[in-house]
């Protein structure tokens, strides 16, 4: 008898088990992992992009007033870049990331923003870092957006500044199969 009561732990930790294998998603995207150097990705960090079809960028606030993106159903194309820095070992907080979201229309094929009309198209700078009263989400209204959208994919191309923090990305230029 008290060798059953050993051996329940044991079932317990081996009934806990991870999922493995292909994970489906019911979401419509599309996810590439990008090139440092064709990209303008800085060489220390990663970069990617992720298409979300069928989707809208809408802008909240929370409680505090602080920014935040959230995708809702809709008809439109929203692009989401992210560039990722990973902090020094042994540290909990050092990693460091920026995000980019910007949306496109469904009925629009090709389109150039510039300064204040890039709020027009959502233009959202993130920028998640342990780095006290810089960390959050900016409207971009400083740059220029060029955009290609086609059957095959979307090509943009975005130099920016946020006057309102540091920034590590300031030009990004993609080209993403759909």
């Amino acid at each position: 008898m008290k060798a059953l009561y050993f051996l329940i732990p044991l079932f317990m930790v081996n009934a806990c088990k991870t999922q493995t294998g292909a994970v489906t998603s019911s979401e419509n995207t599309t996810m590439q992992q990008m090139e440092n150097k064709s990209t303008g990705c800085p060489e220390e960090g990663t970069c990617s992009v992720v298409v979300h079809k069928n989707k809208s960028l809408s802008i909240q606030k929370d409680d505090t007033g602080a920014l935040y993106p959230q995708l809702v159903e809709s008809t439109n194309t929203v692009v989401e870049y992210t560039y990722f820095k990973e902090g020094p070992p042994g540290t909990a907080d050092g990693n460091y990331s920026e995000t980019i979201h910007f949306e496109i229309p469904a009925d629009t094929e090709n389109f150039s923003k510039e300064n204040a009309s890039l709020s027009d198209v959502k233009l959202l700078y993130g920028k998640h870092c342990f780095c006290r009263g810089e960390a959050g989400y900016y409207p971009i209204t400083d740059g220029k957006l060029l955009v290609e959208k086609s059957n095959q994919g979307i090509v943009f191309d975005l130099k920016f500044k946020v006057n309102k923090t540091s920034q590590v990305v300031t030009h990004i230029s993609e080209t993403v199969k759909l």
